[in-house]
């Protein structure tokens, strides 16, 4: 039987009492909900493995040799949007950008709790320190801002609301066994677009109401493990030329909160773009301090040329980030496994994969097989994953119907739950789009 039973009546109380507020969604501007829709409506073009061998030669989005030969890891690491150390976060809800260093210039717009910018200059005044700022939004602007509403270190933009404190709540989120003895069953999206995913379209109260649903029909297939459910947010979205829009501090917040009350884990998920995945999970690794939250990060959108090729982790990389979490784990004092995600459905995506390793506990690596179409094209894909046995954890994504507008993909028929759990390796971790 599912642990979700045993959790029911708790969850219940934690919602009475405290509520789902702030957990609405959020509006994004126009040119970002574009973007996002832009994005998905041109995603996997290759996505199974059956249908790319018949796709390999052609332009699409292979990554051709020359480009592999012309990655050299140095220099993107060396040519990134920032470092990492000349940046700081917002953290006031709302903080207006000046057009100069005074609060009397004109607003040139506002950012807000979480956004990170990049400092370009600092100024004193007699009131404040000024930081002259490069700000990512649709333009890539610039402005002046107040440094007194802003931290160095993102893990100061977290506190811990009592709703995180409570024992019981924690030992099942933080169990040992818990992704041994159960089937996670999550939810994929953005908030703020319908296309991207189920999660753009419901409200958090309704969207956790129709997972119980599908986290159920899982629960009852398999009378050995238990399912749980889980809420997979896509935290940094890939815009032209490699840049990435973030999600809203707060809108992250929301959604971790009420997952929380209603006993539902939350997966980060960042698409890299053209930073290095190092920096691209030091962005996240801060929400692992919440219980019931895990990672990811997508190959297929590692690179500074979206939709015109497929990027790629190599097993050094993952390696690298698999460690990255471990420490921020251990220095933080940080309890339970923390899954780490990748996803894969061609095998370009992942370069040297028997170099990685699992053995980077409390990290638990995930491979998980992506990929839309039919159930035989997305069985092979699978299978071509399971040869890699150095990760024994895999995961599988279905996509469901949304729209039979051009572009838009879905799985052809939408594979059950028995024909799920059929696969071999079975996945522990299961993910709707």
């Amino acid at each position: 039987m599912t642990n979700k039973t045993s959790i029911n009546a708790l969850a219940l109380i934690l919602i009475s009492t405290i509520g789902l507020a702030g957990c609405g969604q959020q509006e994004t501007s126009t040119a970002d909900v574009s973007d996002l829709e832009e994005q998905e409506m041109v995603e996997k073009e290759d996505q199974n493995e059956s249908e790319v061998e018949e796709q390999d030669e052609t332009a699409g989005e292979e990554i051709s040799e020359e480009s592999e030969e012309e990655i050299n890891e140095d220099e993107i690491e060396s040519t990134i949007f920032g470092n990492q150390e000349d940046f700081v976060y917002i953290s006031a809800d709302r903080l207006s950008v000046r057009a100069n260093s005074s609060e009397e210039s004109e607003t040139l717009g506002s950012l807000a709790r979480g956004n990170e910018v990049k400092v370009l200059e600092e100024i004193e005044s007699e009131e404040t320190t000024w930081f002259k700022i490069n700000y990512q939004n649709s333009e890539n602007n610039e402005g002046w801002i107040s440094s007194e509403f802003t931290v160095a270190d993102i893990n100061e933009l977290h506190s811990s609301p009592m709703i995180f404190e409570d024992e019981e709540m924690n030992e099942y989120f933080t169990s040992p066994t818990l992704f041994e003895d159960n089937t996670v069953v999550a939810y994929y999206g953005h908030p703020n677009s319908e296309v991207m995913g189920i999660v753009g379209r419901h409200p958090i109260p309704d969207l956790i109401s129709l997972l119980n649903e599908t986290t159920d029909s899982y629960d009852a297939v398999d009378d050995s493990k238990g399912a749980i459910p889980a809420i997979y947010l896509v935290y940094g979205t890939v815009q032209p030329g490699g840049e990435i829009y973030k999600m809203d501090y707060d809108l992250v917040m929301s959604y971790i909160e009420a997952a929380y009350q209603s006993g539902v884990l939350v997966y980060i998920d960042h698409q890299i773009g053209k930073h290095a995945p190092t920096f691209a999970i030091n962005e996240i690794v801060s929400f692992m301090r919440y219980p019931n939250v895990h990672l990811a990060l997508d190959p297929e959108w590692r690179t500074d040329r979206p939709m015109q090729e497929v990027g790629h982790l190599t097993g050094t990389e993952i390696n690298g980030i698999q460690e990255s979490m471990r420490d921020y784990i251990v220095s933080n004092e940080i309890q339970g496994t923390k899954q780490f995600v990748f996803h894969q459905f061609i095998e370009k995506m992942i370069r040297e994969s028997g170099d990685i390793t699992s053995d980077y506990d409390p990290v638990l690596l995930v491979h998980n097989t992506s990929g839309w179409g039919s159930p035989d094209g997305k069985r092979t894909t699978h299978d071509r994953n399971a040869e890699t046995t150095n990760i024994p954890y895999k995961g599988f994504k279905l996509w469901y119907h949304f729209s039979d507008q051009a572009g838009v993909h879905y799985d052809d028929p939408l594979m059950t739950p028995e024909q799920v759990l059929d696969l071999d390796p079975q996945p522990g971790l299961v993910i709707y789009q």
